[in-house]
This record gives C-alpha cells, structure tokens and sequence, in this order.
C-alpha cells in the first residue's frame, strides 16, 4: 500500500510540474503579445505626433514618419490594422509629398486605424 501511496504523489508532483510550466509558458506569451500591441500603438502615437508637430516637408521628419509607421507595421499582429498600416506605408513611401499641407488629414487616418485595432482587442 505504501508503494502505491509513493506513485501517487510522484504522479502529482510531477503533473504539478508540468501545470507549473505550461501556465508560465502561457504568461509569458500574453505578456508578449501585450508588449507588441504596446509597442505598436506608441509607434503610432509617434507618427501623429509628428504629422501635427512637425513639418512633413523636412526630408529626414519624412524618413522618421515613414519609420515609425513601417515599425509599427511590423509589430502589428491584427491584421486588419497591420494591411491598413502596410497600406499608409506603401503610400507613404510613393507618395509622401501628396501629405505636406494635410498633416491633420494624417493624423486623422492614424489616429483611425489606432482606434479600430483597439477596439478589436
């Protein structure tokens, strides 16, 4: 009777174990996939903030716009707002100068994408 007694607490230890490990490999995911969605909506807010701040006809301002909205692509794991980012990206890099003078045009369309991926969450 004793043996068995010993086989049964060795099974739950190491079921425990076990339970252990996958919850923790389950936390960790959620908080990495907390941290892109982060990520991603700070590289956002990025990008608005420098379509209204800053003057979008300054090469390197461009660049850093572009930059940020190409980021935020990549961190982008709803795929809805990832295609709308890619897309504004695309655009962004062809047709950058079609902007300069309708910065808040821009933001707006940031700021929408911004809200549709948050309220998919």
């Amino acid at each position: 009777m004793r043996g068995a007694v010993k086989i049964v607490v060795c099974i739950a230890f190491a079921a425990a174990i076990a339970a252990s490990f996958f919850l923790g490999s389950y936390k960790k995911e959620q908080e990495y996939t907390e941290s892109r969605i982060q990520r991603c909506n700070t590289l956002i807010l990025f990008a608005i903030d420098k379509a209204e701040k800053e003057d979008l006809s300054n090469q390197e301002t461009m660049k850093a716009l572009i930059s940020n909205i190409y980021a935020a692509y990549e961190l982008c794991d709803n795929p809805i707002g990832a295609q709308q980012l890619h897309d504004l990206w695309n655009t962004m890099i062809f047709e950058g100068e079609t902007y300069i003078g309708k910065e808040d045009m821009l933001a707006d369309q940031l700021r929408g994408i911004l809200n549709r991926m948050q309220a998919a969450e």
